[in-house]
């Protein structure tokens, strides 16, 4: 009776070693969602055309939708949503990206590149007001690591590097009278999480 109990203890864990084996990896093919919160924090270190300093610090949230074709190679389209808590800069990316994982087991490094148009919302700050007026190129480059909880879903940890370019920010006095209009381009790092579903 003894041998017959440690018998089926052992059925019972290499049962549940098994169950655990087919899902210690993400799925590696086919569609994949992202949903992405940051914070993205600016590095611009010299001021902008006319002396005017630019600098962007803001919460950041991205939606990606995509398909995976190889454990290394995936390609998606995305939005993202960086809120200027002034106002001045808050725009909406839209991009294409390339993503890739280099290991087919429960944790695994990736590397994301993204390149797009970044489109103003028509916010401005308080006078004196600065708005962008005209949108322009997105470009960003993040490393992290994914942990699988199961084979659809799984949470990631990042850190990269935005560059956002607008051909035209307007500038106005205290009266909102339009003064100056420039090209700005801000650079920001970024940590974040992601959900993978």
């Amino acid at each position: 009776m003894k041998r017959m109990i440690i018998a089926i203890a052992a059925v019972l864990c290499l049962c549940g070693t098994a169950q655990s084996q087919r899902h210690i990896e993400y799925r590696w093919h086919g569609a994949y969602f992202v949903g992405d919160v940051s914070y993205a924090m600016n590095i611009n270190r010299a001021p902008a055309l006319n002396g005017y300093s630019d600098t962007l610090s803001a919460p950041n949230l991205s939606f990606i939708a995509g398909f995976q074709f190889r454990k290394e190679s995936a390609v998606g389209l995305g939005v993202s949503y960086i809120a200027d808590p002034r106002g001045a800069y808050t725009q909406l990316p839209v991009f294409v990206e390339l993503r890739s994982h280099f290991l087919r087991s429960r944790i695994t490094p990736y590397t994301v590149l993204q390149v797009g148009y970044s489109s103003p919302l028509g916010a401005s700050s308080a006078p004196p007001t600065i708005k962008i007026t005209k949108g322009g190129l997105y470009f960003g480059a993040e490393v992290g690591a994914r942990y699988a909880f199961s084979r659809d879903f799984g949470i990631g940890l990042h850190a990269g590097y935005k560059m956002l370019q607008s051909f035209e920010v307007t500038r106005s006095d205290i009266n909102n009278f339009p003064e100056i209009a420039d090209p700005v381009v801000l650079h920001l790092i970024n940590i974040g999480t992601s959900l993978y579903f």
